[in-house]
């Protein structure tokens, strides 16, 4: 079929089902097709129409902070802390310690490269990630008071995210440090709570709660971001001293590599409502896929191509690394439809044949309704702005001239008829031509005769493609089918008597089709020698249903006609005469006058006793 089709955007609405994006998948990355970033016509929510064949770039959306953690950012961030509420972290001895116990986390987190599973929280503020053994002292190198800047390869504070400063519970505690989980995977967030503390409680005098508030801070680790928060809800640098020292950072396993909040790295300073938040910056640990129909096409992270010949669903979806470059199972997709606007790539508008040798015209709007009806999912309202035009040639169909200004009687030959037919929309610069050919190629079976033959027939051979197509046998009035024969061929033998409606069919490579039937009967040429009319069922009348009668005449021996009969004659005759009385026994005479043929024969009458 041959096409010619301009590139240019469809400005007009159509009705089809949405593509699902209601399940907001993750909420910690996120890819989007939207609409702004993509200047085709939205016909819908996140479906799109282009002419056919045109080749479109579509523009992702990512939010995908996933990246290695071989390196930081530092920034900060909107004040928004969780919940103080948690399961407690137990600790037996009431002084600067690390909990009874590891904590499982829920998820597998990467710090610095390396993946853990486990933390161990610290009384003074921050917690280390462990595999039960290593960077688990208790109390810091130097001290609980912090003493040293990070980075520093210091026993107790390697492999560790902190609020490091020096609480001391040796007068008992005051607060609580919890833990809790928020969030569904793969977007959890596991949270250590220390709240309500004392600023000093080695000497509660020397940071009077009076004037000085309780202190709560949470350390928030991210799953499959790894973005590490430190919210600091109030903290106060007290006493004004070395005692009152603190650090907001994070430090690797072996002390080489660490990053803190600007000023806060072993000094003293207030904080009310502040939260800081380390990010991944490494290289990107997730990978892009463009999916077509739902099977991949490209890999390339930024906007993709794709040509529009038919309707296609586009997806676009992220797949995240762990630390070891291995796939997660959770991911984000979005999918777009877009479509052409006419599509007449599975329209067969080269075949359109008539078979009848009458038709002189053909009605070009079948073929806009063809056309309309291989347009999926598209609604009548929208159908219906579709424009269809009628030329001779293909150059007309492009320039618009010589239009065909009649195509409900558009006028046809014997053979084939070309022509082309062009469809627009609203916007005329967005429109298919395509070529048609109505195909007018009758077939016609030759006219057979009616066939009257006494005993038997044979189905002669046919020529022309013609074969014997069905075989049906006739009541004895010849109006009802009372069998329909096993299928007939040619040189079969017919020696029952009775009625038959043989047909004959002839098709051809079009699929034109022409069936035309004759009468056949087999006439009974015999006659019976005599009949009996005692009512037995047996030999009761003259029998003459299959001889085709014309005219029946009985004579007696006197040569006077006793009886007769005209066209029609079946088995009226049971030994009466014309006005019903009965005849006496003996020999009779008959003359039968058939379709085809005369007989005279004798017959004899007798009437048996039961």
């Amino acid at each position: 079929m041959f096409r010619k089709i301009l590139f240019f955007l469809l400005l007009s609405t159509v009705s089809v089902s949405a593509q699902d994006n209601s399940d907001p998948g993750p909420t910690c990355f996120d890819v989007k097709i939207l609409p702004e970033n993509n200047p085709y016509y939205l016909e819908n929510t996140d479906q799109y129409v282009v002419c056919v064949d045109q080749k479109v770039t579509i523009t992702p959306t990512i939010n995908a902070p996933i990246r290695r953690t071989n390196m930081y950012d530092v920034e900060q961030i909107p004040f928004n802390a969780y919940p103080t509420t948690g399961t407690d972290i137990p600790y037996s001895t009431v002084v600067d310690i690390r909990g009874d116990n590891d904590i499982n986390l829920p998820f597998k987190f990467c710090f610095f490269d390396q993946t853990w599973d486990r933390v161990s929280v610290h009384s003074n503020g921050y917690l280390s990630f462990t595999d039960g053994i290593n960077h688990k002292i208790d109390t810091p190198q130097g001290g609980n008071t912090p003493s040293f800047t990070i980075p520093a390869n210091a026993g107790g504070v390697t492999n560790t995210v902190m609020f490091w400063k020096h609480t001391h519970w040796m007068t008992g505690m005051q607060g609580a440090v919890r833990y809790a989980v928020y969030g569904e995977a793969p977007c959890r967030v596991f949270v250590v709570t220390y709240f309500d503390q004392l600023a000093f409680q080695l000497d509660p005098l020397a940071c009077p709660t009076n004037l000085i508030p309780p202190q709560t801070h949470q350390i928030a680790l991210h799953e499959t971001t790894n973005f590490i928060d430190i919210i600091v809800t109030q903290h106060n640098g007290c006493p004004l001293t070395n005692d009152g020292l603190a650090i907001l950072g994070i430090n690797n396993a072996n002390g080489t590599q660490a990053y803190t909040a600007p000023g806060k790295n072993l000094q003293i300073f207030d904080i009310v409502q502040q939260s800081w938040r380390f990010t991944p910056s490494g290289e990107n640990m997730y990978r892009m896929e463009w999916l077509v129909d739902g099977n991949i096409a490209s890999n390339n992270e930024g906007p993709f191509d794709v040509v529009i010949d038919k309707q296609k669903i586009i997806t676009a979806q992220i797949i995240p690394f762990d630390c070891e470059g291995e796939d997660i199972d959770e991911i984000d997709k979005y999918e777009v439809r877009f479509r052409p606007a006419i599509d007449l790539g599975d329209i067969e508008l080269e075949r359109l044949v008539v078979c009848d040798k009458n038709q002189n015209t053909y009605n070009l709007n079948e073929i806009a309704q063809m056309v309309k009806d291989g347009q999926p999912d598209v609604s009548p309202e929208e159908l219906a702005k579709l424009k269809f035009l009628y030329y001779p040639t293909e150059d007309d169909a492009i320039n618009k001239t010589k239009q065909i200004t009649n195509p409900r009687e558009y006028p046809i030959e014997m053979g084939e008829n070309e022509f082309y037919v062009r469809v627009e929309t609203e916007i005329a610069d967005c429109f298919e031509i395509a070529k048609a050919v109505i195909i007018k190629a009758p077939v016609e079976v030759k006219t057979p005769t009616d066939i009257n033959l006494c005993k038997e027939y044979t189905l002669p051979v046919l020529t022309d493609d013609e074969f014997y197509y069905k075989l049906e046998r006739l009541d004895e009035d010849a109006k009802f089918v009372v069998e329909t024969m096993p299928q007939p061929s040619e040189n079969q033998l017919i020696n029952r008597v009775g009625y038959y409606r043989v047909s004959i069919k002839k098709t051809n490579e079009y699929g034109c089709e022409n069936v035309k039937s004759f009468l056949l009967f087999v006439e009974n040429c015999s006659f019976p020698k005599g009949i009996s009319p005692n009512g037995d069922g047996d030999n009761d009348y003259l029998d003459l249903t299959y001889n085709n009668v014309v005219e029946l005449k009985v004579f007696n021996r006197y040569g006077k006609v006793v009886y007769e009969h005209g066209k029609g004659y079946k088995r009226q005759w049971s030994g009466q005469d014309s006005s019903g009385k009965i005849l006496p026994s003996g020999t009779y005479f008959l003359n039968v006058k058939t379709k085809n043929y005369e007989y005279q024969d004798w017959i004899q009458l007798m009437y048996e006793v039961k």
